[in-house]
C-alpha cells in the first residue's frame, strides 16, 4: 500500500512538473533569449527625473562622457540647459 502511495505521488509530482515547465517555465528571463535583448534593449536611468526607460526607445543625447538616455525630449532639453547654466 505504501509503494503504491509513493508511486501516486511521484506521478502527481511529474505532472505538476511538466504542466510547470510547459506554461509558467516559457517566460522569459533576464539572458535567457538572446533575440529578446535585441527586441528590447536595456534598462536605463534617466539623469534629470530618475526614470528608468528602455534604452531602445529612449532620446538620446551625446555628451563628452559618452551618451545620456531620457525619458523624453523635455527632459533632456532641460538636462542640457541646467548642465549648460551650471557649468
Amino acid at each position: 500500500m505504501g509503494l503504491i502511495r509513493i508511486l501516486m505521488f511521484a506521478l502527481v509530482a511529474l505532472a505538476a512538473y511538466l504542466l510547470f515547465k510547459r506554461f509558467l517555465g516559457s517566460v522569459q528571463r533576464p539572458g535567457g533569449d538572446p533575440d529578446a535583448d535585441e527586441r528590447l534593449g536595456r534598462l536605463v536611468q534617466d539623469p534629470q527625473c530618475g526614470i528608468y526607460v528602455d534604452s531602445k526607445e529612449a532620446v538620446r543625447r551625446k555628451v563628452p562622457d559618452g551618451e545620456l538616455f531620457f525619458c523624453s525630449k523635455d527632459c533632456a532639453d532641460a538636462y542640457i540647459e541646467n548642465a549648460r547654466h551650471g557649468a
